[in-house]
């Protein structure tokens, strides 16, 4: 039972959320380097989901968010800075208030999330993660968290 209130504490959050940005008029958009059910799912249901990027390789981020390979090749392609700049691309390219961008490190079991919300201020945040765990809906809740936060400024 714990889980399903967890589970459900989660789900509000981020239907509050969601709620919110429509109700401001406000959209958001997502970049990723892995397929999400959740992402997807969001697309039909939300007015102020504005759209999703997967981007998965080094050559989908230069292509899509004009990371160059320079940064790429430094950092990591899921860095912090990668997904800063994920963030800030999917913004601008969409012409969103807010833009979440999640990437997933199996090697390090780390999974960066980046917000930039409507004044541009970035966030991040890091979360580990093992293979046998399923942290789908610990990273979108974690997100749209962040995104509530930028509400409280």
């Amino acid at each position: 039972m714990g889980s399903d209130v967890h589970q459900t504490d989660q789900s509000k959050l981020i239907q509050t959320v969601m709620e919110k940005l429509t109700a401001q008029n406000q959209t958001i958009a997502f970049a990723t380097d892995f397929l999400t059910n959740f992402a997807t799912d969001l697309i039909d249901r939300e007015a102020s989901f504005a759209g999703l990027f997967v981007a998965p390789t080094d050559d989908a981020k230069n292509a899509m968010f004009d990371i160059p390979y320079q940064i790429l090749n430094a950092n990591g392609s899921q860095s912090e800075e990668t997904t800063i700049w994920m963030a800030r691309q999917a913004k601008a390219v969409l012409r969103t208030n807010y833009a979440i961008a999640i990437t997933r490190n199996s090697g390090q079991h780390t999974i960066w999330i980046a917000i930039v919300d409507q004044t541009g201020h970035e966030r991040s945040c890091s979360i580990p993660f093992y293979r046998t765990q399923n942290v789908e809906d610990k990273v979108f809740n974690k997100a749209f968290e962040l995104v509530q936060q930028s509400f409280e400024k």
